[in-house]
């Protein structure tokens, strides 16, 4: 019998097996119940492990498998979508979370560049970052300046919209075979639905054409005027950059980072 192990699941010609321990076969039962059904038949289950039918993918280009995860992810939400009380301190809380990981990426990325400009030779990597340090500098900034509204038009809410989120939206955890199947439910919750957009633009998203993608996830569940602000911003911050030894695999990486901001930064000012 040919048999992967990856990471938490194993793999065989049975099908996909995992540790029991997030209640994936009451999910997938509440899901039925919502008229939600891309996701895979649980085959065995036990106290200790589950085996999910393991769906052999059918090959589509990068852009076509995202238009068709995205309209999943939005029935995922508008079938589960509903309102909840939510207390001040909770709004409060992400303010801050954000501001400080903001506030905390503006000094990083000042003592990166500074170090960077007083080098007598600077490296290709360091030279291409330097370019684009004011991209860095205004997305940071403008983050910083939308977390102030979006604070002022939520701080006197009462209620919030939530759903099922998946929390792991990627291309890799998409297949289609007659229909989309959403794979690797392990770190599902309730939360916000512009947690998954956010994650699945984190992954894959920021290199396809994501306003598109949203687009179509507005055509099933249309984003209220604070989730649309908080994607903005969360899409604005960049992610901390980490230097490589290796110059090759460092400029790769700077590349990658610039291409993530540039992204958001295309996304942002078409979906203000």
């Amino acid at each position: 019998m040919n048999k992967k192990i990856r990471k938490n699941a194993t793999i065989d010609e049975n099908g996909v097996s995992k540790k029991n321990n997030s209640n994936i076969s009451e999910l997938f039962e509440y899901l039925n119940s919502r008229n939600f059904t891309n996701f895979p038949e649980i085959i065995f289950e036990n106290d200790e492990i589950y085996t999910m039918k393991n769906i052999n993918s059918e090959k589509y280009y990068e852009m076509t498998e995202g238009i068709e995860l995205i309209k999943i992810v939005s029935s995922l939400h508008s079938k589960t979508i509903f309102y909840k009380d939510v207390s001040k301190n909770k709004y409060r809380n992400i303010y801050n979370k954000i501001l400080g990981n903001i506030e905390y990426l503006k000094k990083y990325y000042l003592d990166l560049i500074e170090k960077i400009e007083n080098e007598v030779y600077m490296s290709p990597s360091h030279y291409l970052l330097a370019r684009n340090y004011s991209s860095i500098d205004s997305s940071l900034q403008y983050a910083s300046n939308e977390l102030k509204k979006w604070f002022n038009l939520v701080s006197n809410k009462t209620k919030e919209r939530v759903c099922i989120v998946h929390n792991n939206i990627s291309l890799k955890h998409f297949k289609y075979q007659g229909k989309g199947y959403l794979l690797s439910w392990d770190k599902h919750m309730v939360d916000t639905p512009i947690l998954d957009l956010y994650i699945f633009y984190k992954n894959d998203g920021y290199k396809l054409d994501f306003n598109y993608l949203l687009n179509a996830y507005n055509e099933n569940l249309e984003l209220l005027k604070e989730e649309k602000m908080l994607l903005n911003i969360l899409i604005s911050i960049p992610p901390k950059l980490e230097e490589l030894s290796d110059e090759y695999e460092n400029t790769i990486n700077i590349k990658n980072t610039i291409k993530y901001i540039c992204s958001g930064i295309e996304i942002v000012n078409k979906n203000k």
